[in-house]
């Protein structure tokens, strides 16, 4: 178990990440709630590591003060007599905490050889034991503490997939888009953070590698981490270029690579677009290299995240083979760790595509499992964005308008960078009588995901929209679009736009062929809340197979 169990609000967690970093470069074991595993609750870890810590640093500020979390750790340390308190703007520790001499550390921006941070080296020194040598502060800076081989031991790998975003580079020349080289960094690094199955490494942490030549397997090795983002910036004129590679950081093997090139006029905007579009892609690629790197372990070998990540493999393949053997490892899944929340999210998909693609023989009940599952995952971890999203799908093929509804707008709040849960809000906003609202979610979806597995369905849904809108046009161009991606829903979609535009001749070529007999089940679509949309979709249609029989009379 840790040593040190490290308390703070989540304001201060650069602060806390340097702390740290420097406690871990002076030998000690450290123990912060960025390193919560996925598969586990939280409050029985946070429980287990603070009982079993021999001293507990705990960083008032005023957002700590006002935190029952951090006083409720801070009065478990302090009963247990390892109590080690700073405070970074001059508070003073609530009671009955201002009864033990707190360190001030007001302004501390990392100086590890400060008098300040020496009481505390001291403190905790004194509680954790045999520790008298690394309690000798040595007059040394952050970045060199963290970055010299002989300070910086190799950490080792969290439970699950890991990553730290390096400083993007300022090849430009201009010492003005310095700032925007690290807004970007910093902004990739909060994006990411809101993926629940991702260990990200703080801003503080990677910035401590700013302007030093580090080769990614290095960085990856003292950073306790499997992928490394890095990334450049180049201003010319008035377009800018952001380069960015992901590479694996046990053999340096680039993952995934892209680069922007953009007009500079706003640069908030641009910001925003750029971070947007390198999250949106390094998500799947990450996924896309979990499943890979499993598949390579013997299946017995297979903890209940590995079970997961080679269940969503499958799960994004959309196939009936695929179907079947997520199915299996998503439950094996469970079986290996019932408290894993990733288990169950997986479960609830493909509980729930199996039933809506007609591959499931018990269509409803599988919905109603997909449900319970979710919710189970909800229960696990209510912050992750996936799980809202999951429950979404299977209440509104369950008729649950309401609460599909509050089911994908959480999933949106949690994470705007989920493709798929812009997809589900636009999905459920049409089947609740919503459709122009659903428009700008689905068109979200499709550029943070431009190249996803199960794109044909996500321009099937754009045309569904766009139809119920009245805008049979642009319903005829998106349609025509997931015909092309192989989507048979959208054949029905096109022929019932260009009826409506008058095209009856195109809308009867558009048309699909009758299904044959015996095809087995088909795929189930979600009925409307107001029974007038389908009727809608029914008399396009209907005028799609009049011109039909019209033409061959």
């Amino acid at each position: 178990m840790s040593e040190v169990f490290i308390s703070y609000a989540r304001s201060t967690e650069a602060q806390a990440d340097l702390m740290g970093h420097a406690l871990i470069a002076l030998g000690y074991d450290v123990w912060r709630d960025d390193q919560l595993p996925a598969h586990r609750a939280y409050t029985d870890v946070i429980d287990e590591r603070l009982k079993a810590a021999k001293a507990v640093l705990v960083i008032w500020s005023k957002d700590a003060a006002a935190s029952q979390w951090v006083r409720a750790e801070a009065d478990v340390a302090r009963l247990a007599g390892k109590l080690v308190q700073v405070s970074l703007d001059g508070s003073v520790p609530p009671l009955p905490f201002n009864q033990i001499h707190c360190a001030d550390l007001s302004g501390w921006s990392g100086d590890l050889g400060g008098p300040a941070w020496a009481k505390v080296l001291a403190s905790i020194a004194d509680l954790v034991g045999g520790a008298e040598a690394r309690s000798s502060p040595q007059p040394v800076s952050p970045a060199l503490a963290l970055l010299d081989p002989g300070r910086r031991p190799a950490i080792a790998l969290p439970g699950k997939p890991s990553i730290a975003v390096l400083p993007f580079q300022n090849l430009s020349g201009d010492a003005e888009q310095e700032y925007f080289a690290d807004a970007i960094t910093e902004d990739v690094i909060t994006a990411l953070s809101q993926w629940r199955w991702f260990f990200v490494i703080a801003w503080n942490s990677s910035h401590a590698y700013k302007d030093a030549a580090i080769d990614v397997q290095r960085a990856g090795r003292e950073l306790g981490v499997r992928y490394v983002l890095q990334g450049s910036v180049r201003k010319s004129g008035s377009r800018v270029r952001v380069s960015a590679q992901l590479a694996d950081a046990a053999d340096g093997t680039n993952v995934w690579a892209a680069r922007f090139d953009r007009d500079l006029v706003d640069v908030l905007a641009l910001q925003d677009e750029i971070t947007e579009q390198v999250v949106a892609a390094i998500e799947p690629a990450m996924l896309q290299g979990e499943g890979v790197r499993v598949a390579r372990k013997s299946l017995t070998d297979y903890s209940a995240l590995d079970f997961f990540h080679r269940g969503m493999w499958h799960l994004n393949r959309v196939s009936r083979d695929g179907y079947d053997q997520a199915l299996s490892l998503f439950r094996r899944a469970i079986e290996r760790d019932p408290d894993l929340s990733l288990g169950h999210i997986g479960l609830a998909r493909i509980l729930y595509g199996g039933a809506i693609y007609g591959w499931s023989p018990q269509a409803n009940a599988d919905l109603q499992e997909a449900h319970a599952e979710a919710q189970t995952a909800i229960g696990l971890d209510g912050r992750d964005a996936c799980a809202w999203f999951a429950s979404a799908g299977a209440a509104l093929y369950l008729g649950d308008y309401a609460g599909a509804l509050d089911d994908s707008e959480r999933s949106v709040a949690l994470n705007p960078n989920f493709a798929f849960g812009h997809y589900r809000l636009g999905q459920v906003l049409i089947y609740t009588g919503r459709p122009a609202e659903a428009v700008a979610p689905i068109e979200r979806s499709l550029r943070l995901s431009p190249y996803d597995p199960q794109l044909g369905p996500m321009r099937d849904l754009l045309a569904l929209a766009y139809y119920q809108s009245h805008d049979y046009a642009e319903a005829a161009v998106q349609a025509r679009a997931a015909v092309r991606l192989n989507n048979a829903r959208g054949s029905n979609l096109l022929a019932a736009s260009l009826a409506r535009l008058g095209r009856r001749e195109e809308a009867a070529r558009a048309l699909p062929p009758p299904p044959e007999r015996d095809v087995g089940r088909r795929p189930m679509v979600a009925a409307y809340a107001d029974p007038a949309f389908q009727d809608h979709l029914r008399e396009g249609l209907r005028l799609a197979r009049e011109g039909a029989a019209a033409s061959s009379a």
